[in-house]
C-alpha cells in the first residue's frame, strides 16, 4: 500500500492506512549539486545538498509529524503533547492542525522567535519549560514524563528520539530510502547531530535497503557543534549527558543529551563512520556561502553538515573519488537572527528613478 508524501513507502511505515495518511506531500527533496565556486571546497569530491529546508513547514521533522499525526488519529488520540527547540514544534503545530487535533508544545528557553510564531500559528498552546534542552538531566526527565502523561492523558507524545517515540521517527527514516533511489552509489552522507535521533533514524532506513543498494552502505559522519560533545563523551565512555549546559549557539543542536546513543554508536562502528566537531563561527561562514553561491537559505544547523565534510577534506578523509551527501536540515527563514547575521541590517538607500542608470553603470550589478 501507498499514499501521498512519504507515505508513498506506506508499506515500511507503521501506519494502517497510507492512502488515508495525514500528509502536506512532505517528502521526496531534492538531491542538488553544489555549484562550482562550492566545490573548491570539498577536494574535488562529488557533493550534493539533500534539501530538506523544502518540506512544507521548512525541516526534516515534517516527516516525524505525518507519522505521528497519522498514528494519533489512527489510534482515537484527543491531542498531541510534545517538545521541541523549533523546528519539530513547527511541524507537529501543521500536521496536528491538519488532523483537526489540539496540540500543546514544551519549548526550550530561547527558542528562535520565527520558530515560535510559525508553532502558535497553527493555533499550538506553546508553553517554555525551563532547563529544556541545555541542561541535560532537565531534558532527559522531561522527555520521559512527557510520553508518561501523554499515555495517561490519551495524547500522542511528540519527541523527536527513537529512544522514546520510534513509531513516529519511522518517518525519518524516509530520508534514506529516497537516498537509495537518487543517489545509489554515495560513499559518504552527512548529518547534523543533536539528540541523535536523525542520524539514527538514516542509519536504520539504510539497514532496511542494504541488500538493495549495489555496493556498500555510505559512511554515516555525524556532525555536531564543539559546544555540545554528546557525541565525543559518548564514543569515550563518558556517558551520554553533558555534565555542564550546552555552549553552542546553533539552534536545534543545543541538545545536552543524546538521547539515542547506541544507536549512533552503532551506525558509526557498522558503516566505518566518525564523528566531526565544527565551531559556530565556521558553521555560519557555511551557511553564508550556501546562501551565496548557491542559492540554498538553509538554518545554521543546515549547514553543519556541510562544514563537516569541509573540515574532513582539508584533514585528508574525502577525496576526489567520494560521493557525498549533506543532509541540510533546515530553512532560514526558521532563525531571523541568523539571516539579520548573513544580510545585515543596514537601512536601505532610497533613490529617484533618474538615479538608476547612474547606479547600473557604477555597480555593474543589482541595486
Amino acid at each position: 500500500m501507498s499514499g501521498p508524501g512519504i507515505f508513498r513507502h506506506g508499506a515500511r511505515l507503521p501506519v494502517q492506512a497510507p492512502a488515508a495518511a495525514i500528509s502536506l506531500a512532505e517528502g521526496d527533496t531534492p538531491l542538488v549539486a553544489l555549484s562550482a565556486d562550492s566545490r573548491i571546497a570539498t577536494g574535488g569530491a562529488a557533493v550534493a545538498v539533500k534539501c530538506e529546508f523544502l518540506n512544507p513547514t521548512g525541516s526534516f521533522k515534517d516527516r516525524i509529524a505525518a507519522v505521528a499525526a497519522t498514528r494519533a488519529r489512527e489510534h482515537g488520540r484527543n491531542g498531541v503533547v510534545g517538545m521541541s527547540s523549533g523546528n519539530g514544534g513547527a511541524a507537529i503545530a501543521a500536521y496536528a492542525a491538519r488532523a483537526g487535533l489540539p496540540l500543546t508544545l514544551f519549548t526550550v528557553p530561547g527558542a528562535p522567535a520565527a520558530k515560535l510564531d510559525q508553532v502558535r500559528a497553527h493555533g499550538a498552546h506553546v508553553i517554555e519549560l525551563r532547563g529544556l534542552g541545555h541542561d541535560a538531566a532537565a531534558t532527559a526527565r522531561a522527555a520521559a514524563e512527557l510520553v508518561r502523561a501523554a499515555q495517561v492523558h490519551g495524547r500522542e507524545p511528540f519527541v523527536t528520539a527513537r529512544s522514546y517515540c520510534p513509531d513516529a521517527m519511522a518517518g525519518a527514516r524516509t530520508i534514506a530510502y529516497e537516498l537509495a533511489e537518487q543517489a545509489p552509489d554515495a560513499t559518504a552522507v552527512y548529518a547534523p547531530i543533536g539528540g541523535g535521533g536523525l542520524f539514527a533514524s538514516i542509519w536504520h532506513g539504510y539497514r532496511e535497503l542494504a541488500a538493495q543498494l549495489p555496493g556498500p552502505l555510505p559512511r554515516l559522519v555525524a556532525v555536531q557543534p564543539r559546544g555540545c560533545p554528546t557525541v565525543r563523551r559518548t564514543l569515550e565512555g563518558a556517558g551520554a549527558q553533558l555534565e555542564q549546559p550546552a555552549t553552542t549557539a546553533i539552534s536545534g543542536l543545543q541538545v545536552a543529551v543524546l538521547f539515542d546513543d547506541a544507536d549512533v554508536v552503532a551506525a558509526l562502528d557498522r558503516t566505518g563512520g566518525h564523528l566531526v566537531e565544527v565551531d559556530d563561527d565556521v558553521v555560519w561562514d557555511v551557511q553564508a556561502r550556501l546562501a551565496r553561491r548557491d542559492g540554498m537559505l538553509v538554518e545554521p544547523a543546515g549547514a553543519v553538515a556541510l562544514a563537516g565534510l569541509e573540515a574532513d577534506v582539508r584533514a585528508g578523509r574525502v577525496g576526489p573519488g567520494d560521493r557525498v551527501v549533506t543532509i541540510a536540515t533546515g530553512a532560514g527563514f526558521k532563525d531571523a537572527a541568523a539571516i539579520r547575521r548573513l544580510g545585515g541590517e543596514a537601512p536601505l538607500d532610497a533613490v529617484e528613478l533618474n538615479d538608476v542608470e547612474r547606479i547600473l553603470e557604477t555597480t555593474g550589478s543589482m541595486l
